[in-house]
């Protein structure tokens, strides 16, 4: 089972229909040149942005298949916070879960990303559902580094200031803030976002998804 979150300032929600399929590109930033006498080359530069790509279910009524966990929400509602994430220009936490059948939890995927697009399609007899393409880009915070004139080997060049910093020694416990999940979690106190099974294995968690605003974590 799939399940696929969308979260942006503290609100969470849950797509209430897993998208039959998703679609995910990786960027490509490497450049093709023509050398005379050689010919082509291609430079390999580092990955672009990735883009997401799916079309989701919102239903108008209460199918078998709806996925909820605050009640059933109207089609309205989900469009309304993709008219907000359009309107606020920040980014989106695009989190999903993935699990089989047999409950066994498989990698998930989370990702900072900004709603680039989507369109809004109502289909002739299925009155009150709605489709929605939706396409997402991936997001990455820019970062302002300082340099210094040096002076080297008799002549001036530009020094990055600073050294990086020593990883932290993460805290022996963590306590749930609303709108947590284990993925960002692991992310701040181990520096890495999949070591959220870790913890839940730590700590007697069956269920990633149910943690709750209080309770106290083994880190």
């Amino acid at each position: 089972m799939y399940r696929i979150y969308l979260k942006q300032d503290g609100k969470q929600i849950l797509l209430p229909v897993t998208p039959s399929e998703i679609e995910t590109k990786a960027g490509n930033r490497n450049k093709v040149v023509y050398i005379l006498n050689f010919g082509e080359i291609n430079l390999a530069k580092k990955p672009g942005l990735q883009e997401i790509r799916f079309t989701v279910l919102l239903p108008g009524r209460m199918y078998s298949f709806v996925q909820m966990e605050d009640g059933f929400h109207e089609p309205e509602y989900f469009l309304n916070c993709f008219k907000e994430y359009k309107a606020a220009a920040k980014p989106v936490q695009l989190i999903l879960f993935r699990r089989l059948a047999d409950g066994t939890q498989l990698f998930c995927g989370n990702m900072d990303v900004l709603l680039e697009d989507y369109t809004v399609t109502e289909k002739g007899g299925e009155q009150g559902d709605f489709w929605v393409e939706l396409h997402w880009k991936e997001w990455k915070a820019a970062k302002s580094i300082r340099y210094s004139v040096k002076n080297q080997d008799g002549g001036n060049v530009l020094m990055e200031q600073g050294q990086e910093r020593q990883a932290k020694t993460p805290a022996a416990t963590y306590t749930v803030k609303k709108g947590d999940c284990l993925w960002n979690i692991a992310k701040k106190q181990l520096g890495d976002g999949t070591k959220y099974k870790e913890i839940a294995k730590k700590n007697g968690i069956s269920d990633p998804n149910k943690i709750y605003p209080g309770q106290v974590l083994k880190i």
